[in-house]
């Protein structure tokens, strides 16, 4: 049976690897970590760390130089574009951080059951979570999206019938969900419209 950790679990233990306040990268490395070395892929420079000594590399970090063209290249600034994590030291990356050219993270995504494949994708607006996806099926196509304001849940699309569709939206304020919609034709609109008792209704809050 495949390991599975929920997104929250997976995005603690890449931020303890990474050494950093997610999601804004800092380039410090983590006291145990060791640098294997340097190597030029593409367009980018990728360091590769050893996080638990096993002599394996378990981060890659991929750095790109930005500036004008008639700067000569090494001049202009190194900034981190990606970062690649391998949590279970299989030497295959379980976590992939996107980085914009203020060092911020704007796109993490996440292999949550180890099978090589990226389960969950969040994506960041000036440093704020405001969409999480989840293929939950592990069909690759997402299953449950998640829309957040403030770093509350606000909505949240479901595909019940795993036809690629999302037919079920939910409706939060305050993270308390209040509005449940059915889409029952499959026009991908919802049909009937639930109202939810607040005193049945439970908040997710952030997850």
């Amino acid at each position: 049976m495949r390991k599975l950790l929920t997104a929250a679990a997976v995005i603690a233990v890449a931020t303890a690897g990474a050494c950093s306040s997610a999601p804004e990268q800092k380039e410090g490395k983590s006291p145990e970590a060791s640098m294997l070395g340097l190597e030029v892929r593409g367009d980018a420079e990728v360091e590769k760390y050893d996080l638990n000594g096993d002599g394996e590399a378990d981060d890659w970090r991929y750095y790109v130089r930005k500036g004008a063209k008639d700067v000569p290249k090494d001049q202009r600034p190194r900034l981190l574009a990606r970062q690649d994590l391998d949590l279970n030291f299989d030497t295959t990356p379980d976590v992939r951080r996107h980085f914009n050219e203020q060092g911020t993270v704007v796109r993490e995504e996440m292999d949550l059951d180890f099978d090589g494949k990226f389960d969950a994708i969040d994506y960041y607006s000036d440093g704020a979570l405001f969409r999480r996806d989840l293929a939950l099926n592990f069909a690759g196509s997402p299953s449950i999206i998640k829309f957040y304001n403030e770093a509350q849940l606000a909505r949240k699309e479901r595909d019940t019938n795993g036809d690629g569709k999302m037919d079920t939206i939910e409706y939060y304020e305050g993270g308390k969900l209040v509005r449940i919609g059915e889409d029952r034709d499959g026009d991908g609109k919802p049909d009937v419209y639930t109202e939810v008792d607040q005193g049945e209704s439970s908040g997710e809050g952030g997850g």
